[in-house]
């Protein structure tokens, strides 16, 4: 049987450039959620972009806990979340972070995080116990003589690319550090279920995603 390209069904544009097939995003969902079935896990084409919010977020999280860990191999959250924000692109949702933006994005909030400590300042580790910051740790500065702020008020985000909602988080620090040499801090008020870190990636890091 010959194997020759039958090229009567390829489509030119008006300079002769080859113009590529088109793929329904309908049917790229349908093959993500194949995949995911493979895993056990089942999904309506309208739960994938939260789902792959929600692996971003805890990604994200576990990168900030670990990557103080130098025995710990942080190579798979960086390449899992770079699939991800790959895999979103493709989709056309909004924008996940790759590990460089959560790296920036950590340096930036612990700086805010910082501003009005009384000085003498000295670099604190916090770790976050519970709610959407779960894990995290991040190294902020402190006052040398009480620690850092009792009270972090920190960004969160719910929803999907569709119907997307933004607030804040407030955590409380516990009277003392903890046996690893951490300030812990407990989530202080309600938050929704389903919020996570709002952690904005560049600007440009994706173009022509769905708003």
């Amino acid at each position: 049987m010959s194997t020759t390209p039958n090229l009567s069904l390829q489509v030119y544009a008006p300079d002769g450039t080859p113009i590529p097939p088109t793929v329904s995003r309908e049917h790229l969902l349908d093959l993500a959620r194949g995949v995911y079935e493979r895993g056990g896990t089942y999904l309506s084409r309208g739960d994938v972009d939260i789902e792959l919010a929600e692996v971003a977020d805890k990604a994200a999280c576990s990168l900030l806990r670990d990557r103080w860990d130098d025995a710990f191999p942080l190579a798979a959250y960086t390449e899992l979340l770079t699939a991800v924000a790959a895999l979103r692109a493709v989709l056309g949702f909004d924008p996940s972070p790759t590990a460089p933006e959560v790296f920036a994005w950590s340096l930036a909030l612990a700086e805010r995080i910082g501003e009005g400590v009384e000085e003498p300042t000295e670099r604190s580790f916090v770790s976050f116990a519970d709610g959407p910051y779960r894990g995290a740790v991040l190294s902020v500065p402190a006052s040398l003589r009480a620690g850092p702020k009792d009270v972090l008020t920190v960004p969160i985000e719910w929803g999907d690319s569709a119907e997307r909602g933004r607030g804040e988080a407030r955590y409380q620090r516990g009277a003392a550090l903890t046996d690893e040499g951490l300030w812990l801090y407990r989530l202080d008020g309600d938050v929704r279920e389903d919020a996570r870190p709002h952690i904005a990636p560049a600007a440009t890091s994706q173009k022509g995603a769905t708003r």
